[in-house]
């Protein structure tokens, strides 16, 4: 009988797997024939060399980002609010991107595949677990000068910090950062001009790709570039993130993100969010709740291959809107309220490569011993490394 019972689990496992590379393998058709489609069409104008053959409008690139990760936090087998390089003690690969883009007058398209550790632990799971194969997958037409329409999977467009290790300060993302958004999908319109840009969008939901109820969401992009050395911008999504089966409850979500560029050796990146959510207050279940999360970070270059960096973060959650809720010791419950500080340096061998090597201190309200050893505070270490191609 057992016998038979590891028979049928071992044929279940195989159908699993035959239907994961069936969905794959069709991911990898439709991108075959967009290539052979955008191919057919584009204009006579043709690159050389490694890409001869490829239209002038179509670009393709790699991106691979490997790392090894130490904390004290030892309790758990995942690092703890670590969205990148979330393994200790292991040589892995945070991701390996292969993205194709085809940019024309008035038609454009993305398409981008990764692999790794942070698609694994972070793009969807069972049963849509071969999303997380797919970075992005869209396509825009421009309906008049500097406006776009794009429908299809994107990366949010909320946060001062995004997913992707190379276009960061750091390897490691601040916890303002960690409750954001990943990805979205949906479709959105966009217009440029000279010192404004702005995007509307209706969306699926919030860090989702296949709707998880049956209500939308609203996004909103504003951004303000008066000059060479400022870019601020405003971000918000608006909807009911609430799965199907449960009560409703509207989140409202705002974004600012700030970048300067006093000089041509220093960046800085100041970035706040604030979150409301109807009926979410952790005493009065009638009440809405809120969240505020910020961080700034710096960047100096202090040679032409070695940059500095430094980062102040804080999180106030007190009512579980977006973290969990935690057991302090007087029997009452709180959200997560923290701060941090990190450091670190940045070797560029080439233009399109780094290592990066950065140390962070972590650290809750003092009631909430979360880590090791019933510890309020989590010191790591990222030495990380990435080339573009």
């Amino acid at each position: 009988m057992e016998i038979q019972f590891a028979l049928i689990f071992v044929h279940i496992q195989q159908l699993k797997l035959k239907k994961m590379r069936y969905k794959v393998s069709y991911i990898i058709v439709l991108i075959i024939l967009l290539i052979g489609f955008i191919s057919a069409s584009a204009q006579e104008t043709e690159k050389k060399g490694l890409f001869a053959g490829f239209p002038e409008e179509l670009t393709l690139s790699g991106y691979v980002d490997a790392y090894i990760a130490y904390d004290n936090d030892k309790g758990n087998s995942l690092r703890q609010f670590s969205v990148i390089a979330p393994y200790r003690d292991e040589f892995r690969i945070n991701m390996a991107v292969l993205a194709l883009r085809y940019s024309a007058k008035n038609i454009r398209s993305n398409i981008a595949l990764q692999f790794g550790d942070v698609p694994k632990l972070n793009w969807p799971q069972a049963p849509n677990e071969y999303l997380q194969y797919i970075q992005e997958a869209n396509i825009g037409v421009s309906p008049y000068k500097n406006s776009w329409i794009d429908a299809g999977y994107f990366l949010t467009h909320i946060g001062g910090e995004g997913i992707i290790p190379k276009y960061n300060f750091f390897t490691s993302v601040s916890l303002c950062t960690y409750y954001e958004p990943i990805y979205q999908s949906g479709i959105k319109y966009s217009y440029s001009g000279k010192k404004f840009y702005t995007s509307l969008m209706l969306l699926n939901g919030y860090n989702v790709l296949a709707d998880n109820n049956k209500n939308k969401s609203f996004g909103l992009q504003i951004g303000y570039k008066p000059n060479d050395k400022a870019d601020i911008t405003f971000n918000n999504i608006t909807g009911n993130e609430m799965p199907t089966g449960t009560a409703g409850k509207t989140r409202i979500y705002n974004n600012l993100v700030v970048k300067l560029f006093p000089s041509k050796k220093l960046d800085v990146i100041l970035c706040g969010d604030f979150c409301m959510q109807e009926k979410s207050k952790i005493d009065d279940a009638e009440a809405s709740g809120s969240m505020f999360s910020a961080f700034a970070s710096m960047k100096y270059r202090a040679s032409k291959n070695v940059s500095l960096m430094l980062r102040g973060e804080i999180f106030q959650d007190k009512d579980a809107v977006m973290s969990p809720a935690f057991m302090l010791s007087d029997s009452t419950f709180s959200g997560l309220k923290a701060f941090g500080v990190t450091g670190g340096a940045e070797f560029n061998p080439t233009p399109n490569s780094y290592f990066r090597l950065e140390g962070r201190y972590l650290a809750t309200d003092a009631d909430q011993k979360i880590f090791y050893e019933q510890k309020n505070n989590r010191f790591e270490v990222i030495l990380s490394g990435g080339i573009e191609f």
